[in-house]
């Protein structure tokens, strides 16, 4: 095989980042209800434990979630919001996003890939609505909303947006 083959491969290749070098600048901290915590046997425990699963990828973390859903029932909506984050970052560590932050009606996704990889990536998003917001400006993907969105909500947008683009 030629060099100029193998660079055309490497320039079309998603490139991941470490789960832990993914920032996600959205001020959402949620608090689990007490009758929750008084469920679980060690809350901070069960927290670290979904915190490993997802530095493992994103396959250990469905199944964590599935695991603790079996153990201890639906969880309640902040615990889904926490796992939510996690979600959105072990997602954006696989496409190459290194940190997400929102301003407005614009999300901001800072990114290692680049605009070859970018398009082939947005020609497969199935969501019309996704897809006709993102803009690739040097090492940033830039998504308009059509209104400025309350941060859980925009969470939920951000991880079917991600979901998306994996």
């Amino acid at each position: 095989m030629s060099c100029s083959f193998l660079c055309q491969i490497d320039e079309h290749r998603v490139v991941s980042v470490p789960y832990w070098s993914v920032e996600i600048d959205m001020n959402i901290n949620p608090h689990l209800p007490s009758e929750y915590i008084n469920n679980l046997e060690n809350p901070m425990e069960i927290i670290h434990e979904a915190e490993r699963a997802a530095e493992k990828d994103i396959w250990s973390l469905m199944q964590y979630t599935e695991n603790l859903r079996r153990q201890y029932g639906k969880e309640p909506h902040s615990m889904e919001i926490l796992l939510k984050k996690l979600y959105v970052r072990r997602m954006a560590a696989d496409i190459g996003i290194t940190k997400i932050y929102a301003s407005g009606k614009m999300v901001f996704m800072k990114t290692v890939m680049n605009k070859q990889v970018f398009k082939l990536i947005t020609d497969s998003v199935v969501s019309d609505v996704h897809r006709n917001s993102l803009v690739f400006e040097g090492d940033q993907i830039k998504a308009e909303l059509l209104l400025e969105l309350p941060r859980e909500q925009l969470l939920n947008w951000i991880f079917q947006l991600a979901n998306n683009l994996r």
